[in-house]
């Protein structure tokens, strides 16, 4: 699939987005205590890493790599402009909170819910990207709703994996964020399936005009992946229940398996979402 760079680049960049959102709500907690914060190193440089393979994946995507430059002319008009500048801000200013905890033994907390903004806003540009084409099945606010939800998804089930708050002493608040987490992912399922009959009746009544290029049946072009899509949203569904319920409980397996069929629904989405446009 010649967009699978895509695919890479927007799923490691929302998830890392994700992650600080969550590091971001740790982090007031976590300066109680030294061992709490060094927790908070993992998450940092897996959403530092994350964001960076991602950002060079998108580079891929434009064949001449070097092009991306020439995209940062147009940030008045262009969302793409606006999508790379706001990705290197949110990338930079994580860098810098991750490198002074390497360095000090001590987050930027301040610069932690500015990393968090930009990145959010990152997310925001990346979806208009989609929605402002010339592609009919991305011209939809379900586009919004699976780009956030994939921040909200992958972080909570990367919080959940990591040891973050995992230290005596606060306990309470791992616990805290845990059930967030788990109340975060069932709406967004819940959320996105009460979405999709409007997004259908879209796709069916969707005009085509000279303006709307591809493809030109959409509801052919949806139906096509009718198996894949019922099988993402079974595994979405399924791995949503399984981790609300375990992260509730404190079961590490069912946390595990859960987050596991969650990662794999949204690259299932992910998948189908550029194959038919």
């Amino acid at each position: 699939m010649h967009e699978l760079p895509l695919l890479i680049f927007t799923l490691l960049v929302q998830g890392s987005v994700g992650i600080t959102l969550f590091l971001t709500l740790a982090v007031r907690k976590a300066k109680t205590l030294p061992a709490a914060q060094r927790q908070l190193l993992p998450a940092m440089l897996l959403a530092c890493i994350a964001g960076g393979l991602g950002l060079v994946a998108s580079t891929l995507h434009l064949g001449y790599p070097l092009n991306a430059f020439n995209a940062l002319r147009h940030v008045a008009s262009s969302w793409l402009s606006r999508e790379i500048v706001f990705a290197s801000l949110y990338l930079a200013v994580l860098g810098l909170c991750t490198l002074s905890m390497l360095v000090r033994k001590s987050p930027l907390a301040l610069l932690l819910p500015v990393a968090t903004l930009l990145g959010l806003i990152d997310v925001w540009c990346m979806s208009a990207i989609y929605a402002s084409s010339t592609v009919v099945t991305w011209m939809h606010f379900n586009t919004w709703l699976m780009f956030y939800g994939a921040v909200g998804i992958l972080g909570a089930v990367a919080m959940a994996w990591l040891p973050l708050l995992n230290t005596p002493g606060v306990m309470q608040a791992r616990t805290r964020l845990l059930r967030l987490a788990a109340m975060l992912v069932v709406a967004i399922v819940a959320v996105r399936l009460l979405a999709q009959p409007a997004y259908v009746h879209y796709l069916a009544s969707a005009p085509l005009n000279g303006v709307v290029t591809l493809p030109h049946q959409p509801v052919e072009a949806f139906n096509q992946h009718g198996g894949l899509r019922l099988f993402s949203w079974v595994a979405s569904v399924l791995g949503a229940i399984l981790f609300a319920f375990s992260a509730w409980r404190h079961r590490r397996n069912g946390v595990l398996f859960g987050g596991l069929l969650l990662i794999l629904a949204e690259i299932l989405f992910r998948f189908v979402f550029f194959s038919i446009g």
